[in-house]
């Protein structure tokens, strides 16, 4: 009986310490659901975006597990934006591309070559940016409209 005793007084608060670790880790991770065409597009349009899934496409990437120069800068606009891929060194992810079908210069011009890309681990958008393809475009991380 006493043995019994004993066992829940270590159990029961080393379950509570796992339980908590577990929450902590989880809340440094993204909360934004990505999982779904429909969780991405609701995301980008909480950007003031419009995206096409008719323009979807899909690669399956890994962070690295150690970051080069290109990646440090890559994660410095990251945070930027409120992400940071160094949660996810050497995890697999998903890179998923859309055309912004609303993006406009200053002049009011819509663009056609903008796209958002998302990556997403186990279901959660955990960084991306937008950028221009054409040859002097740009990148920025993902942030809302600002007209």
């Amino acid at each position: 009986m006493k043995h019994r005793k004993i066992i829940r007084l270590l159990v029961i608060p080393a379950a509570l310490f796992v339980i908590l670790l577990t929450v902590l880790v989880m809340c440094r991770r993204s909360a934004i659901c990505g999982e779904t065409y429909s969780d991405r597009a609701n995301y980008a349009k909480t950007l003031g975006y419009s995206i096409s899934a008719d323009s979807e496409t899909v690669q399956n990437i890994v962070i690295p597990a150690v970051f080069g120069s290109v990646y440090e800068n890559y994660n410095a606009l990251q945070k930027q934006c409120g992400f940071d891929l160094s949660l996810y060194k050497g995890e697999d992810a998903v890179q998923y591309t859309y055309i912004i079908t609303d993006y406009t210069d200053d002049s009011g011009t819509t663009l056609d070559n903008i796209r958002m890309n998302l990556i997403i681990v186990s279901g959660r958008i955990v960084g991306g940016d937008i950028c221009s393809t054409a040859l002097d475009g740009f990148m920025t991380g993902l942030q809302p409209r600002k007209n």
